[in-house]
């Protein structure tokens, strides 16, 4: 007993000072989730605030464009808010299905198949059965930055620090509003055909994300010849050209050279995808493949292959 008292005489400020700050953390702790409760009362109704008269959520930064600074409609940004929001809403208490009914086909097709596939590459990714606050940005158009950061109120993690980003894209489907989610911003079918020397080339359509493009590719060789698309051993030989005749080069390593071979009077299908930054007002001209083989065999008789004369296969878009 004598040692506690002589401890404690010798340690008083120390020992003060540590009960201090017990109690200065439970005090905080206590309010944090008196706020968090009252968050998260009345149904989990969320908070808002008024742009003019239209009501939106408190996670909206701004009314303006990112890129080009011109305004959002009131209306317009009320109705993209909203999906955005449900989205959230339904991530944050982990009703999955239901956050990924709120998927358009084209996001699911191209990025989740399955309601499985959702949960375990997104859901569990972004939220793992934390709630999550998040900011809502307009970038461009449709597009929305959304910058996700961990709900203090909710999970008491007072030291994290971690932003994670995402672009969704709102689109507008028979009255009724759908997302595109993590960078996917769309598809647009194309069904464009170019004929060269009885080899016809059809572009199926594109799948636009935040950085690059996908093009589908349906190829019909009419000829005699089997054909080499491309040689696949030059990361430019193969490039997307837009109407200022600026080029976006293809992903060469994602392409298996044995699917740009293409026997005589055969066809095939392929997905090549370019480096290419999107951009609302980038308009794509052409695909080109510019060491295209028209005959295979002829090319692979020589022993150096760069004296092949190549050709420029240029597909319109």
């Amino acid at each position: 007993m004598y040692r506690l008292i002589r401890y404690y005489n010798q340690n008083r400020k120390k020992i003060l000072w540590i009960i201090l700050i017990i109690v200065f953390i439970i005090a905080i702790i206590q309010i944090l989730n008196f706020f968090a409760k009252k968050n998260n009362g009345s149904n989990n109704s969320k908070k808002e605030s008024v742009v003019g008269n239209i009501t939106y959520s408190n996670a909206v930064t701004s009314n303006k464009s990112s890129v080009t600074g011109s305004e959002i409609s009131q209306d317009k940004l009320k109705k993209d808010t909203d999906i955005i929001d449900t989205f959230f809403n339904y991530c944050n208490e982990g009703d999955v299905e239901d956050a990924y009914e709120l998927l358009t086909d084209e996001c699911k097709e191209e990025m989740y198949p399955s309601v499985e596939d959702f949960k375990k590459i997104y859901y569990e990714y972004l939220f793992n059965g934390d709630k999550k606050s998040y900011t809502i940005e307009n970038w461009v158009g449709d597009i929305y930055r959304i910058m996700i950061t961990d709900d203090i109120l909710s999970t008491g993690k007072l030291n994290s620090t971690e932003t994670r980003q995402d672009y969704m894209t709102v689109i507008r489907k028979s009255n009724e509003y759908k997302l595109n989610i993590n960078s996917y911003i769309g598809r647009k079918n194309l069904n464009l055909e170019t004929m060269y020397n009885d080899i016809k080339v059809t572009v199926k359509e594109v799948n636009t994300y935040m950085d690059y493009e996908e093009y589908n590719i349906y190829v019909e060789n009419n000829s005699n010849n089997t054909i080499l698309l491309d040689t696949n051993d030059d990361v430019k030989s193969v490039y997307l050209l837009d109407s200022n005749d600026k080029k976006a080069y293809f992903f060469n390593n994602e392409v298996n050279t044995s699917k740009l071979v293409v026997q005589s009077k055969l066809k095939t299908t392929l997905k090549i995808k370019f480096s290419n930054s999107y951009s609302s007002t980038r308009k794509m001209k052409n695909i080109v493949f510019s060491k295209f083989v028209l005959n295979y065999d002829e090319y692979n008789k020589l022993e150096n292959k760069a004296e092949y004369d190549f050709k420029e296969l240029k597909i319109k878009l």
